[in-house]
């Protein structure tokens, strides 16, 4: 274990990378125990968990910035790299992992680009990433400059100022990775749950990327034109979506038990998306968005706070439900060509607009997704040593 004392501490290398808009703190696995209780314990140390605060720790006290990343030689023959997830609890000693961050993928693409874990050709890096958590194969693409990842371009995410070089990370093969079988779990775009407190609404579960609920932002009592701090303040509102997780994660079976409760506070997933037809709202930061510019209105929520951005596996299962005839995210948008093969999404988000390009074949054999296509962009923030008591 490469783990050294320095200064009575324990020092450990770290890399913290922006990924998408997200952070996280990036570790190699060969620095850390093979025991999950033992990495658990160093993990929450670093991050300075739980606090709220996270103020004895590298933790950025936001559940878009208490994430960490183990990284790793691939263990998967057809891969370049390992990458781990974990969300780091700020207010429980708890880290996830058996979720997936689609943002922080991009700073996991970086990384292998970084440490020559791809194949270069004509200046851009492939980088084939085991996604360990899922047991999935994620291929990304960088562009390079000089021999080494490119920082500067023109392309923007919504959640990050300014823009930087643009990732290409493709979830085509995550359909059904939270579960272990179908893109949708039940079987049908659309299900009617009794949810207490709300009586019957309709629901479309797609499991692509990560577990995803999607309601119709009416049926829960949410007005599109407040903001998402005013969504996060409405208390009422919050207790709607959790209660729209919990129930539905019964009664397929997912989350279950007299521990629901401390696990749904635990478990990033299910994640849970209000959705509408697009509506003129204005971004966090400041900017107005206008209907014409996107296709379709979504905030997510998980462990009861909502998102600021976009998760970026929500992004690639948003759009792969917009094609399957049927989900409420389908009907919100309508006909973007989707039948005709591959087509782009835009999503109106709290941090602006962002863009997906999917394919998805629905027939007699079922639900087939070829493509599901995210841009991000994402840089190293800082290389150096961590120190945990």
């Amino acid at each position: 274990m490469a783990i050294s004392h320095a200064y009575n501490m324990r020092s450990i290398s770290a890399q913290i990378i922006r990924g998408g808009s997200s952070k996280g703190i990036y570790l190699n696995r060969d620095d850390l125990p093979g025991e999950k209780s033992s990495l658990d314990e160093i993990v929450l140390k670093i991050f300075g968990s739980p606090d709220r605060r996270q103020i004895d720790g590298l933790g950025g006290a936001d559940k878009l910035t208490s994430k960490v990343a183990v990284m790793g030689k691939p263990t998967r023959p057809d891969c370049h790299i390992d990458y781990l997830f974990g969300q780091v609890n700020t207010e429980l000693p708890r880290v996830d992992w058996a979720a997936n961050c689609g943002n922080l993928s991009a700073g996991a693409a970086l990384y292998g680009a970084l440490v020559g874990a791809c194949e270069v050709d004509e200046g851009v890096a492939r980088v084939d990433i085991h996604q360990v958590n899922t047991g999935r194969k994620l291929v990304a693409h960088v562009p390079l400059e000089d021999g080494a990842p490119a920082v500067e371009g023109d392309f923007a995410i919504g959640g990050v100022p300014g823009t930087g070089a643009r990732i290409d990370l493709d979830f085509g093969d995550f359909a059904g990775s939270a579960l272990g079988g179908n893109v949708l779990p039940t079987g049908r775009p659309v299900d009617r749950f009794a949810i207490p407190g709300l009586g019957e609404i309709d629901v479309s579960v797609v499991d692509m990327a990560n577990l995803l609920f999607f309601v119709r932002a009416g049926d829960i009592g949410m007005d599109v034109n407040a903001s998402i701090y005013d969504m996060q303040a409405d208390e009422g509102l919050v207790r709607r979506l959790e209660a729209v997780r919990k129930a539905v994660s019964a009664e397929i079976g997912f989350i279950t038990g007299p521990d629901a409760d401390e696990r749904l506070r635990i478990s990033t997933n299910p994640l849970i998306f209000a959705v509408a037809p697009a509506v003129d709202y204005q971004a966090t930061n400041r900017i107005g968005i206008e209907a014409s510019d996107y296709h379709l209105f979504s905030r997510s929520l998980a462990r009861f706070e909502f998102s600021k951005a976009y998760p970026g596996s929500g992004a690639a299962g948003t759009a792969v439900a917009a094609g399957i005839p049927g989900t409420l995210v389908h009907q919100a948008v309508g006909d973007l060509g989707q039948s005709a093969g591959p087509y782009d999404l835009r999503v109106g988000h709290p941090g602006g607009v962002l863009e997906v390009a999917a394919e998805v074949h629905a027939g007699e054999e079922g639900i087939m997704v070829r493509k599901a296509l995210i841009g991000r962009t994402a840089r190293l923030l800082m290389d150096g040593t961590t120190y945990i008591r």
